[in-house]
């Protein structure tokens, strides 16, 4: 399996995850969220070249306000750089195999990249639902608490820790 930026030769009209939405914006909007410079698309393929997951990323800012205390402190009070994880899925038939954790992974290393030129401290995910939730709480992102929007953060650093002490660890 190979980790690769989306382009035009990937099939991705097969993709289904089980979520509607997530299908339909890989298949009808992430190739040209990628060419307007809205966002980057990755997608995870097997070794027959069939797209298995993805996940799309994009650059913004959050403030003070809009974090969760403990990740807040000290900050100043204008916008912060921030990563949003906009999307990441997996086909059905592959859930459960352990390959959401490692988009997640990829999905964390190239934040990082990008906040090395960009100044990011923060990525960011908006939970589809209370199962993808649930996934993010397990890698240590936050809920932030009152938000209506449902948007957790982690900041980059912390995660970066995380998968180096976890690599230890194998």
């Amino acid at each position: 399996m190979r980790i690769e930026r989306l382009g035009p030769s990937h099939q991705v009209g097969g993709f289904s995850c089980g979520v509607k939405a997530l299908d339909d914006w890989l298949k009808h909007h992430a190739l040209e969220n990628q060419d307007r410079n809205l966002s980057r698309t990755f997608v995870l393929v097997d070794d027959a070249d069939s797209v298995v997951g993805y996940y799309a990323l994009s650059m913004g800012g959050v403030s003070r306000a809009d974090l969760p205390r403990r990740l807040g402190r000290g900050l100043p009070a204008y916008e912060i750089g921030m990563v949003l994880l906009a999307r990441l899925a997996i086909v059905e038939t592959r859930h459960g195999d352990g390959l959401g954790r490692d988009l997640l992974v990829d999905a964390i290393v190239q934040a990082a990249a990008a906040g090395e030129h960009a100044a990011a401290k923060f990525i960011a995910v908006d939970p589809i639902d209370e199962s993808a939730r649930t996934f993010y709480r397990h890698f240590g992102f936050m809920d932030i608490t009152d938000d209506e929007s449902g948007r957790m953060f982690l900041r980059i650093d912390e995660a970066l820790a995380s998968i180096e002490e976890a690599a230890a660890d194998d």
